[in-house]
């Protein structure tokens, strides 16, 4: 069965007025402008993203997704979708190194440096390989903290900030929302007690990250807010890594503004980001990659965003993502084209794109919902001869075909 998105927002419509909720009360209650809520009930702006649609489900008392959807679809893709390795992370997290015989700081440092690498490069098992060097990282950084003192202890926070970051991400793969937020939280603050502007700014990105995947854009949007204003007055004399910090930072401020409909603000932000970019070239200074090439992509996704899918599809065809220093930069671009490819009913690329995914990550198949939700869907309209190139794909997510 397919999923009709125009008639997402009707029904979305009807639930608010049966319930007696105003436009305003519901766009206030998953954290939209009153101007986007408008569209999505008059269809002319999709519902496309899985965790909105639960947002809405939420706010409107609804159990069962299919009463929005058109189609049977439990509020959480297959229940719990948590890695076998996550339990020990969050143990790692919230034993704060206690009991931990510290070694050194430069042989953890060295360890960090192995798993961010792993995590950034196209490997068959990067969610496996990080998930197992997390608990002892967490576990070896906060000791190291706790046993040191003065430019030691500042040391020491810096390389736990890069620890928590990388937990961060990788638990926001898996779908452990809230040990996410906890992380990224740890990280803005050991950043800041190491009395590091840079990578305070780093470690907030991190946090508005997992904050706009809970939903939270207005919180996220003031997190990436206060984080450039903080940096803006270093800009006059800068280092690359400062630049580059400050240009991620406005990035993700596009995208916020993207899914808050302010379509001037997310372009401001996108030829803001681009004329830094123009300064640093390609850099992953803090495992945050800036660039030209990052610029692209967001443009990509953020016109998406915006619901322009024919002029996304366009930019994505134009852009190359071979110079992306991170597998998961290659992942986003794939991911976004596929879903533009299938909103624009061809299925034929739609497949292909998640195909690519497969083949430099096959565990992001399984964990990541949204390319989860894109392969149901898929699977519910495919042709015969696209089911071929589907199933083998549907199959590395554990899906049922």
């Amino acid at each position: 069965m397919e999923i009709d998105e125009w008639a997402i927002g009707q029904r979305i419509a009807s639930h608010r007025v049966r319930r007696g909720i105003t436009q305003d009360e519901l766009a206030g209650l998953v954290g939209i402008s009153l101007s986007m809520m408008k569209k999505i009930e008059s269809g002319d702006r999709l519902v496309t993203r899985f965790s909105q649609m639960i947002l809405f489900a939420q706010a409107l008392r609804i159990k069962d997704l299919r009463e929005l959807a058109g189609v049977p679809l439990p509020l959480m893709p297959d229940g719990r979708r948590g890695h076998p390795r996550a339990d020990a992370v969050r143990a790692a997290v919230l034993g704060r190194g206690h009991g931990v015989e510290p070694m050194s700081l430069e042989d953890v440092r060295r360890r960090l440096d192995h798993a961010w690498s792993t995590w950034q490069a196209p490997s068959a098992f990067r969610y496996e390989a990080v998930g197992q060097a997390l608990p002892e990282l967490l576990g070896q950084t906060a000791a190291i903290v706790n046993a040191s003192a003065g430019a030691r202890r500042r040391a020491a926070l810096s390389v736990a900030s890069l620890s928590y970051q990388l937990a961060r991400t990788w638990t926001k793969r898996v779908g452990e929302y809230e040990l996410s937020l906890l992380v990224a939280d740890r990280a803005v603050s050991c950043a800041l007690d190491a009395d590091d502007p840079q990578l305070a700014g780093a470690a907030a990105w991190n946090l508005a990250m997992i904050l706009s995947a809970q939903g939270e854009t207005g919180q996220a949007r003031e997190v990436v807010r206060h984080a450039i204003d903080q940096l803006r007055p270093r800009t006059s004399d800068p280092t690359q890594a400062g630049l580059a910090v400050f240009g991620g930072l406005h990035l993700l401020a596009a995208t916020e503004a993207a899914r808050e409909d302010d379509a001037d603000e997310a372009h401001r932000l996108l030829d803001e980001a681009s004329a830094i970019a123009a300064r640093t070239g390609e850099t992953n200074h803090y495992r945050m990659v800036f660039g030209p090439t990052n610029v692209a992509l967001h443009r990509i996704s953020t016109t998406a965003e915006l619901g322009r899918t024919a002029q996304a599809l366009d930019l994505a065809e134009r852009t190359a993502v071979e110079s992306a220093a991170s597998v998961e930069r290659h992942l986003t671009y794939h991911l976004e084209a596929a879903r533009c490819y299938s909103r624009h009913s061809n299925q034929v690329a739609a497949v292909y794109m998640l195909s690519r995914v497969h083949r430099d990550s096959p565990e992001e198949l399984r964990y990541n919902s949204s390319a989860r939700e894109l392969l149901r869907q898929l699977s519910g309209k495919a042709r015969p001869a696209v089911r071929v190139d589907l199933q083998p794909l549907m199959v590395a997510a554990n899906l049922p075909d």
